[in-house]
C-alpha cells in the first residue's frame, strides 16, 4: 500500500478547528499518507463507525475537549470542561473497533485520554492546581515548554532515538488509573503520563503533547507521524 489511508475524526468546522486540524493532515501527507476525514455522525450526513473501519489503514485520533466524565465512571469535577458528547459517541466506538480490528493507531492529547478511556482507564479531571509546569499552553504550541523522560527500550524511545525530550503542553487533564495492557512509556517532571503504549499490539502510540505543532521547529517529532504511517503502509 503506497499512500495508506488513515482516518482522522474531524475537529469541528470554526476556522480554528480548520486550522488544528490541518496541522494534522500536513504532517501524515508528509509522511506518505492519503487522509480520510471523519465525521461524526449527528445529523444524517456524516460517517458511521462501521462504514469507516475497513476503509483506513489506521487512525489516528486527536486533540480536543475534555471526555465526559461518565464514560470512565465519574461524575464532573470543578476544572473539567465541557464535552463534546457528539465526538465522544462517535470516536470512543470507533476507537474501541480499530482496537479489536488491530488497526495501526496514533492518538494524541485528547486521543490519548480517549484510549485510556477506551481500555477501562481514568482520568484526573484538572491538574492545574498541582501542577509544577505549566501544563495548558495554549500560547506557545509552536515552541517546547517542558521536559519529558522517556523510556528509551519503548516504541517511543526507538522512534525518536532519545531518552527525553522537551514538548510543548496543551492539555489539563492527565491519565489517572492505567487501562488494561497500557504502560507509560514518557513521564513529566511531576509524573503525570507524557506517553503510552498498548503491550503486545502492532502500532499503538499515544502522547500527550502535540507533535503536529512542533515538526518545524523539531523535525524528530515528524519521525512519529513517519513510524505511524509506515506501520499503516505494512
Amino acid at each position: 500500500m503506497l499512500y495508506p489511508s488513515v482516518g482522522v475524526p474531524c475537529l469541528g468546522d470554526s476556522l480554528l478547528c480548520r486550522y488544528m486540524q490541518y496541522c494534522y493532515t500536513r504532517c501524515l501527507e508528509r509522511a506518505g499518507a492519503r487522509v480520510q476525514i471523519l465525521k461524526a455522525n449527528g445529523s444524517g450526513d456524516g460517517e458511521t463507525v462501521e462504514g469507516v473501519l475497513d476503509q483506513c489503514a489506521g487512525f489516528l485520533f486527536p486533540g480536543g475537549p475534555d471526555i465526559q466524565p461518565s464514560l470512565y465512571g465519574k461524575t464532573a469535577e470543578p476544572g473539567c470542561g465541557m464535552p463534546d458528547l457528539l465526538r465522544d459517541a462517535f470516536e470512543l466506538p470507533l476507537l474501541q473497533m480499530a482496537l479489536e480490528a488491530r488497526k495501526p493507531l496514533f492518538c494524541i492529547g485528547r486521543g490519548m485520554e480517549l484510549l485510556n478511556v477506551a481500555l477501562g482507564g481514568t482520568l484526573l479531571q484538572d491538574i492545574r492546581p498541582k501542577q509544577e509546569y505549566q501544563h495548558d499552553d495554549f500560547w506557545h504550541l509552536w515552541t517546547a515548554t517542558h521536559p519529558i523522560e522517556i523510556d528509551r527500550e519503548s516504541l517511543l524511545g526507538d522512534t525518536m532515538d532519545v531518552d527525553s525530550a522537551t514538548v510543548n503542553s496543551l492539555h489539563h487533564q492527565a491519565v489517572d488509573t492505567l487501562g488494561k495492557d497500557l504502560w507509560i512509556i514518557a513521564d513529566s517532571p511531576e509524573g503525570y503520563p507524557e506517553a503510552l503504549e498498548l503491550d503486545r499490539y502492532p502500532f499503538c502510540l499515544a502522547v500527550q503533547w502535540h507533535p503536529e505543532h512542533m515538526t518545524r521547529q523539531a523535525p524528530v517529532q515528524q519521525k512519529l507521524f513517519q513510524a505511524f504511517v509506515e506501520a499503516c503502509r505494512d
